[in-house]
């Protein structure tokens, strides 16, 4: 992609902003342990992982989860959508190369999305969905309408799955916030080694895609 291009400078912007909500997704990880119980809606904007989201679902209103939760997915998802659509039809040898391990599972993604993209994006939308979904040049209306409306329903089984398991939850919440403070600094520490890999990885890839010319 040249440089300077509109596509281009997109693909920056999405890029920049993926980065952002990932350091956001970091710091929510690693302040969990305080967050879950003390400012839980705060954490499911930070950090909608799978766990910190069954782990709120009890202890919020329900709208207000629903709502937190599918706007700070759907900002990731855009992001990537937006990144596709910089990247055009090419983007999917870029995304492969940068995700090796999973490049057979992008592949398979890819021969559904070329059936039913629709259907994939309302079954399975995801950062690599979202991202096939801009490569593709699917419209973005279309796009947001179909992603929001998975999303809405993951979270809504969410919310009925938390609430079978709503005993159990309170229980393991009640005794978070009796270690917080050590399991905090436990996963700061975490947090931190994982961080500092994933830096090496980036500059590794960096120094491997400089030598092969990409």
């Amino acid at each position: 992609m040249p440089v300077g291009t509109p596509e281009h400078a997109l693909v920056r912007r999405s890029l920049t902003v993926l980065g952002i909500l990932s350091l956001g997704s970091l710091a929510g990880a690693a302040s969990s342990l305080y967050l879950v119980n003390h400012h839980p809606l705060v954490l499911i904007a930070l950090s909608p992982l799978g766990r910190h989201l069954l782990l709120v679902a009890p202890i919020v209103d329900p709208v207000a989860f629903v709502v937190v939760a599918v706007l700070r997915r759907m900002a990731f998802y855009l992001a990537c959508f937006q990144m596709g659509r910089g990247l055009g039809p090419s983007g999917v040898e870029w995304l492969e190369a940068r995700a090796a391990r999973f490049a057979s599972f992008v592949r398979w993604i890819e021969r559904l999305f070329g059936r039913a993209p629709h259907a994939v994006v309302l079954l399975m939308a995801g950062p690599t969905v979202s991202g096939l979904s801009g490569m593709t040049g699917m419209r973005t209306a279309a796009f947001v309408s179909l992603a929001t409306t998975s999303l809405v329903v993951r979270m809504l089984f969410v919310l009925g799955f938390a609430e079978l398991l709503r005993e159990p939850i309170q229980w393991l919440l009640a005794r978070i916030d009796e270690y917080w403070v050590p399991g905090t600094v436990v996963l700061v520490l975490g947090a931190l080694v994982y961080q500092w890999r994933r830096i090496r990885r980036a500059r590794a890839l960096r120094l491997r895609s400089a030598a092969a010319g990409i």
